[in-house]
């Protein structure tokens, strides 16, 4: 017990543990979020085809964003990407669509392969947040033993 309050001092850092399991149970759905992602990137990328598209829009508004068209089996299709740091466009260019068989209209302007690790580039930054959460718990909690140990004697 705590001689001030009257209350347990293990008791007062629970509410603290509590926001923490819910930070940490969020960052691990964002892992699970971005996992997947990668996964799914990973599947079309075995199957993936490639055709040739048109830019047809740019706009710089909405995240420098292009559009463009292709045709697969006589039905056109379209789709927007955001440029990377190395690729440049211009409306009218000839592209390369990278496209899924399944569903031609899941395309993108980069192999899905390269999709996939974009996707992925998140999830050590999360797995970091999430280690150290834990390692504060249980920091926090041999604090507060020792403390409720040191007081009882």
């Amino acid at each position: 017990m705590n001689n001030i309050t009257g209350r347990s001092t293990l008791r007062s850092w629970h509410r603290p543990l509590w926001r923490m399991l819910i930070i940490a149970a969020l960052l691990i759905i964002g892992v699970t979020f971005f996992t997947y992602g990668w996964y799914a990137d990973r599947v079309v990328a075995r199957r993936e085809q490639t055709t040739s598209g048109t830019i047809v829009a740019h706009e710089p508004s909405n995240h420098d964003r292009y559009g463009y068209t292709f045709s697969v089996n006589n039905q056109t299709y379209s789709g927007f990407q955001v440029p990377y740091d190395r690729d440049q466009f211009a409306v009218g260019q000839v592209v390369t669509v990278h496209y899924d068989p399944l569903n031609p209209s899941n395309s993108a302007l980069v192999e899905y392969h390269e999709l996939s690790y974009r996707a992925l580039a998140p999830v050590p930054l999360l797995i970091a947040i999430i280690l150290f959460l834990v390692l504060f718990m249980f920091e926090r909690r041999r604090i507060a033993r020792r403390s409720t140990s040191s007081i009882s004697s």
